[in-house]
C-alpha cells in the first residue's frame, strides 16, 4: 500500500496503488447495489420553478428524464447491510482511505482544523454513455426563491476522495476525471486514490464513458454539527460502536484524530 501522495497541483493529491483488494467482487457488488438503489431513488415529480415533468430523487432534487439516463448510478447505503463477504472489503477501503487522508492533512495542516467527521464512501457506477458534468462537492445548487433542499449534507464537505476500481483503456474507455479550474486530467487505474478540496476550486467532472463500465468509490471529510432538520446525522463510534458500524456519517477517531491533533499543535509540515 502506498500512502505517500504526489501533489498534482491545487490541493489535488494522487496516491497510486493505495489499495490492493478484490476489485472484481467489489464491482459485482456495486452493480447489484446500483440497480437496487436506482429502482428506489426516483419518483415522478415536477420542477418547482417551471412545473416541468420529470423526477424527484429522495434528497428532494429535480431531474429531467434525459438527465437521469446519462447520470452515474449511486450506491449510497453500502454500510447498512453489506453481507459478511463484503464487510472486510469495505473496512479495508475505509481504513486505507483514512491513512491517506492523514497524510493529506499532514501536507495541508489547516485542512485538519476544518474536519470533524467523515462520510463513509459509496460507489458510483458509470454505464456506457453516462457522464457527470463539472461540479463542486459543496454545491447544493441553491437559488433565491427556490425551496431549500431537505438534504444539505453537501454544505459540510471539506475534503473529497475518489478511489478507482478498474482501468481506463482496458475495462472501459472514456471516463477521464478532469479538474477544469486546475488543468488536471486523470485516467483511472484500479487502486488509485485522489484526494482534493471539496470547494469550487476542486470542481471536477467525469467525461462520457464510451464503452464498458467505470467503477469508483467516493467519500468526504466534513465539518459542522449534526442537524436533523436537514438530514445531517453523525454517530460517535466511541459512544455507540454498534450503530457506527452501519452508519454512513461518523466522528473521527484514529488515525485521523491523531493527525488532526498534530496539525493543530503545529507538529506537521505546511506545504
Amino acid at each position: 500500500m502506498n500512502t505517500t501522495g504526489k501533489h498534482l497541483g491545487g490541493g489535488v493529491v494522487l496516491y497510486e496503488d493505495a489499495f490492493d483488494v478484490d476489485w472484481g467482487t467489489l464491482c459485482e457488488f456495486a452493480e447489484e447495489q446500483a440497480q437496487a438503489e436506482w429502482e428506489s431513488m426516483y419518483t415522478p415529480g415536477k420542477d418547482p420553478l417551471t412545473g416541468e415533468e420529470g423526477y424527484i430523487n429522495r434528497n428532494g432534487y429535480f431531474f429531467h428524464e434525459k438527465g437521469i439516463t446519462e447520470m452515474p448510478r449511486h450506491c449510497a447505503y453500502l454500510h447498512s447491510d453489506p453481507g459478511p463477504d463484503i464487510v472486510p472489503l469495505l473496512h479495508e477501503l475505509e481504513h486505507k482511505r483514512d491513512l491517506c487522508a492523514a497524510e493529506y492533512m499532514d501536507r495541508f495542516p489547516i485542512s485538519a482544523a476544518s474536519v470533524w467527521w467523515k462520510i463513509k464512501g459509496h460507489f458510483l457506477v458509470y454505464p456506457t454513455g453516462s457522464f457527470l458534468g463539472a461540479h463542486a462537492d459543496t454545491s447544493t445548487d441553491y437559488k433565491y426563491g427556490v425551496p431549500h433542499p431537505t438534504h444539505q449534507i453537501a454544505t459540510r464537505t471539506v475534503i473529497s476522495t475518489l478511489t478507482f476500481f478498474n482501468n481506463s483503456g482496458t475495462d472501459f474507455t472514456g471516463g477521464d476525471l478532469v479538474f477544469p479550474y486546475l488543468d488536471i486530467r486523470h485516467q483511472p487505474k484500479a487502486g488509485d486514490l485522489l484526494i482534493f478540496p471539496s470547494n469550487y476550486m476542486g470542481a471536477h467532472e467525469c467525461e462520457t464513458v464510451t464503452s464498458g463500465t467505470r467503477f469508483s468509490h467516493v467519500g468526504w471529510y466534513c465539518q459542522g454539527s449534526p442537524d436533523m432538520r436537514f438530514e445531517i446525522d453523525v454517530t460517535d463510534p466511541l459512544e455507540d460502536p454498534e450503530r457506527a458500524a452501519t452508519a454512513t456519517n461518523v466522528y473521527l477517531t484514529e488515525p485521523l484524530g491523531v493527525a488532526m491533533e498534530q496539525a493543530w499543535a503545529g507538529k506537521t509540515r505546511a506545504n
